[in-house]
């Protein structure tokens, strides 16, 4: 049973990725800039991009917009109000200690000041899905930094879900197919797409064991664990990703771990067609 200090502390860092999700203060784009960076995650639909106007050194001034869930856009919120007024080195270094406090385990304490807010996605940790969302702005931005060191000024960065394993081959599936493929598939209940309803929660591309061809494993959810509709829906993701040139095998797993929270998963156009505000 959850103690009422940690459900009070719970409801509380909800209520600061809300915040950062509605916030509009740093939204939109930067025209002239120095750094432009757009960052995706095929798959769940995640996508952000970044532009950031220099000044002696100094970033001046950080936009971003895209679209994505609740943890991915708060956590490219927060991100933006850090970076503003620091060095490209500044951004290093918090990106570093944030991807420590993601990844390793690092306690909120380690956090810079400026980051202080992030401890709010400590409970995300606990679901290395979800971990992808919160970093995808900052590895983003990552890319940018190293195309800009480069001389460069525009830089794409494209995610993956879970993990890839070998070289990519020119004939090898890509997740942006597997993307394209489930994303229209649709909730039979409510007619949106699961993709923006955050029910894909990673996928992971091996060659098949045997014959040749890829296997493509998915990972997915469902707005309630007693979804009569669910075995149709699995049908569906399961008969739109074999129909990807290449594929071999498929397996279309369901997890709960995190439990469907279209408050914090769904995109915001999805939300909107739900009437959550």
């Amino acid at each position: 049973m959850m103690a009422q200090g940690d459900a009070e502390l719970q409801d509380l860092y909800r209520d600061v990725l809300v915040d950062y999700y509605k916030d509009a203060s740093r939204q939109g784009r930067l025209d002239p800039h120095d750094i432009h960076a757009h960052g995706v995650n095929p798959v769940c639909g995640d996508e952000v991009e970044l532009t950031l106007r220099l000044k002696d050194g100094r970033v001046d001034a950080v936009r971003y917009g895209g679209h994505g869930c609740v943890i991915s856009r708060a956590a490219t919120a927060m991100m933006t109000e850090a970076l503003e007024g620091g060095s490209l080195a500044d951004a290093r270094r918090l990106a570093g200690a944030f991807k420590a406090f993601m990844l390793e385990g690092a306690s909120a304490d380690s956090l810079p000041a400026a980051l202080e807010e992030a401890a709010a996605l400590a409970g995300v940790r606990k679901f290395p899905l979800r971990v992808k969302c919160a970093l995808l702005g900052w590895n983003t931005l990552l890319q940018g930094l190293d195309d800009f060191s480069k001389g460069g000024h525009d830089v794409e960065y494209q995610d993956t879900p879970l993990c890839q394993t070998g070289a990519q081959r020119k004939d090898m599936v890509t997740f942006k197919q597997v993307g394209d493929a489930v994303g229209p598939v649709k909730d039979p209940e409510i007619h949106i797409s699961v993709a923006e309803l955050g029910l894909i929660y990673g996928a992971e591309i091996k060659p098949a064991q045997t014959g040749d061809g890829q296997r493509v494993k998915l990972t997915m959810s469902l707005t309630s664990p007693a979804c009569p509709y669910g075995p149709m829906l699995l049908a569906s993701i399961h008969g739109a990703i074999a129909k990807i040139p290449g594929v071999r095998d498929v397996d279309v797993d369901l997890s709960f771990s995190p439990v469907w929270d279209p408050k914090t998963m769904a995109s915001e156009e999805a939300k909107d067609q739900l009437g959550i505000f």
